[in-house]
């Protein structure tokens, strides 16, 4: 009984640490004069991510390949179809033209690159699928080039919002304290959500990598998804559609990129499938912003409809 009562204090401690750490960094965005779209992409983003990074660093050092790669491409997955979906229940998501123009479509094409990587081995027809060192440092690489580019944006930012209001001057100790107690509460909240999850999980006899797609990856995306319904609860849809962008970015260029260079990930060629799920689900989520400009509730019930019918061929 143990780990189901650890698995209900982890929620706890992510459904309340979400709430705080939004509000913290909403304000910390103020105070910075900063739009809340590089608050989503940077702050929020990276704290959330902090699980994955987390889990697949360790996993890969320990050489449990199924979970390393299975919690990058299945939080990405769930990224967008549970928070995305179920934040677009609650309210339609309308995106920013930077968003649509740029890291949309770049989140597009590392999703891409991932997939070729996979397809490199593939065609080889044999066993196996690897993402080495090289494929890693490549990945590394084009996270520094995102963050040359989350520094221009902040330049731009601060260009356009030269008006600072008095209780954002005074509150930034409060709002860097929240944001610390909050992302504290996440990080503790996932680990707890992951450990016990996999334990529960290692009793239904499944591999590592079934493990990884759902339990670990489920678990380490329960602080985004939860960060983004608080986040459009209090009509912060931008750090909602930020902060899974921005994850879903980070996930691939630093989770993996960092996992594959400490230690190449081999796995079996069935992974195909899994990345091509993610893949599809990105390209839609991508559709949705460029064509409709938003997520509305009928393509909310479409990305969550699509995560269960993910799900039930992955334990099938």
């Amino acid at each position: 009984m143990i780990p189901y009562l650890l698995l209900v204090v982890a929620f706890i401690l992510l459904a309340k640490g979400a709430d705080i750490f939004v509000e913290g960094a909403s304000n910390i965005a103020q105070y910075l004069r900063v739009s809340p779209l590089f608050v989503g992409l940077t702050i929020a983003a990276i704290g959330t991510s902090a699980p994955e990074a987390a889990v697949s660093i360790k996993a890969s050092l320990t050489g449990v390949n199924g979970i390393a790669f299975g919690n990058v491409v299945g939080s990405n997955i769930a990224n967008i179809c549970l928070a995305i979906g179920i934040a677009a229940l609650i309210k339609p998501l309308h995106f920013e033209s930077s968003t649509i123009r740029k890291e949309n479509p770049f989140m597009i094409f590392i999703t891409i690159l991932m997939m070729f990587f996979v397809i490199n081995f593939t065609l080889q027809k044999t066993a196996y699928v690897t993402v080495s060192r090289l494929e890693g440092v490549i990945f590394l690489l084009l996270f520094v080039g995102f963050l040359y580019y989350l520094y221009r944006m902040a330049q731009q930012d601060r260009k356009e919002q030269q008006n600072q209001s008095e209780e954002a001057k005074t509150s930034l100790v409060k709002n860097i304290s929240l944001t610390v107690i909050g992302g504290a509460a996440i990080a503790y909240g996932g680990h707890l959500a992951v450990e016990n999850a996999t334990k529960i999980a290692s009793l239904w006899g499944v591999s590592d990598k079934v493990i990884g797609m759902s339990v670990v990856a489920l678990g380490t995306s329960i602080p985004e998804i939860l960060t983004s319904i608080v986040a459009v609860i209090k009509g912060k849809v931008s750090i909602a559609i930020g902060n899974i962008v921005g994850s879903n970015i980070f996930n691939i260029l630093f989770v993996l990129g960092i996992a594959s260079t400490i230690k190449p990930i081999t796995l079996g060629s069935d992974v195909f499938f899994d990345v091509a799920v993610c893949l599809v689900v990105s390209l839609l989520f991508f559709a949705s912003s460029r064509f409709l400009k938003s997520v509305g509730r009928v393509q909310g019930m479409i990305f969550i409809a699509i995560y269960v019918v993910y799900m039930f061929f992955l334990f099938k």
